[in-house]
């Protein structure tokens, strides 16, 4: 039980979502085997990891503010609690390497920047930063996997810009939900301004470039067909109607803003880390990308029976 608060392992599904929106991006198919699901526990090992380093660096914090932590509670060793996640941190990249050597260094830099964000990445903006570029990167680790997989295919050059969009998109999206939640630890309420509705804003536009990267990708394909067409509607509606326009509503809702207020637009904003991969997978997935995208959503209530033991935070 301490093990599991102290990896946050209700946050699972989002970083398994990644790695699955990433293959389904680059493949345009799920590749037989189980690859696939090599790299989303690798994935798994590195985000965990990361989870129990951030919890050991905070430990003397946590004594204070959250004595109940299994750190400071003394349910975890400390040294205990940074051998694991060191071990993670290593051993995610390694289980990578066996699947696909680019993937592996592209998980390597990610579980770099982890550890690089718990023990130094505290700035208002480096902090960030350090965030977005692990979800781009986690993301990217099953894009680069799928990219090795039509080595031989003429129109790779192509949907390696599709990719590498979606990948940015991801990366401001998490840089935008990451500024926005600096501001739990604002005292003041009137320090807090009209900022949070930008980033809030900017996060939802961030949102609605999947669905203008999948249309302009359509656009280009002279062999599409009516069904990925349809896909394309399909999706654009969802990544709207269920993404996009309750960050942009409550930024446009909320005129004061107070701590309360921020609390429960994060909560809104990192649900949505689920809306962005399935919208990825089924905008630009190809034949199965509405099947991956079915399988990421189902992370939901997986997410929320694990929050009631498993706290996120």
């Amino acid at each position: 039980m301490s093990w599991g608060r102290l990896f946050r392992l209700s946050l699972a599904p989002s970083a398994a979502a990644d790695i699955a929106a990433g293959v389904a991006v680059s493949a345009r198919e799920w590749p037989s085997g189980c690859e696939p699901f090599a790299l989303m526990l690798a994935s798994l090992c590195v985000y965990h990891g990361g989870m129990a380093l951030n919890d050991w660096a905070d430990r003397g914090q946590d004594a204070l503010a959250r004595p109940d932590r299994p750190i400071p509670s003394g349910a975890i060793d400390a040294r205990r609690a940074l051998a694991v996640a060191i071990a993670l941190l290593v051993v995610g990249p390694m289980i990578a390497s066996f699947v696909a050597l680019a993937s592996g260094v592209t998980l390597a830099c990610v579980a770099i920047a982890a550890a690089l964000y718990d023990v130094a990445g505290r700035g208002a903006w480096r902090g960030p930063i350090l965030l977005a570029a692990c979800r781009a990167g986690n993301i990217g680790t099953g894009m680069v996997y799928g990219f090795g997989l039509r080595a031989a295919d003429p129109s790779l050059s192509r949907e390696t810009g599709v990719s590498i969009a979606i990948a940015l998109a991801y990366a401001l999206y998490v840089l935008c939900v990451s500024r926005l939640g600096r501001r739990e630890d604002v005292r003041d309420d009137s320090a807090l301004g009209r900022t949070p509705s930008l980033e809030l804003g900017f996060a939802a536009l961030a949102l609605t470039a999947v669905p203008v990267i999948a249309i302009a990708r359509l656009a280009r394909d002279e062999l599409a067909t009516q069904r990925e067409a349809g896909l394309v509607v399909a999706g654009t509606a969802f990544v709207v109607c269920f993404g996009a326009a309750p960050l942009a509503l409550r930024a446009l809702r909320t005129p004061t803003w107070t701590r309360a207020d921020v609390l429960r637009a994060m909560g809104l904003a990192l649900r949505r880390l689920l809306v962005f991969t399935s919208g990825a997978a089924l905008l630009c997935g190809g034949t199965y990308g509405w099947i991956v995208a079915l399988a990421i959503l189902c992370g939901y209530p997986i997410s929320y029976f694990l929050r009631g033991v498993f706290p996120p935070s």
